[in-house]
């Protein structure tokens, strides 16, 4: 049974969990839209509970930074799977990175 994903917004902070992938990234997309359409200059991605990040995921999560201009992308709270994911890629270095406390 795959994991089920939950997507929610609340201000600048977009609050993921379940798997991050082909399937799923459409919908942060689609919120990172949102955001970008109200003005948003800094997105915060909670992440502490998603289990799996694919490259689908990580072009989303990218794109969150470069759609309508560059802004900052916080990821809070990366949970093992993703901090792993953006530390092979070499992509640490492009966000924000707040662990959890």
């Amino acid at each position: 049974m795959d994991d089920v994903f939950g997507i929610e917004v609340n201000d600048d902070v977009i609050s993921l969990s379940g798997d991050l992938d082909a399937h799923t990234a459409p919908r942060l997309d689609e919120a990172v839209n949102d955001l970008v359409r109200a003005g948003k200059q800094r997105i915060v991605l909670e992440m502490s509970e998603v289990g799996f990040v694919d490259s689908s995921g990580l072009r989303s999560m990218i794109r969150a930074r470069n759609e309508g201009g560059d802004r900052d992308v916080v990821i809070q709270s990366p949970s093992n799977a993703t901090m792993r994911l953006l530390e092979i890629t070499g992509m640490t270095d492009h966000f924000v990175i707040e662990p959890a406390s």
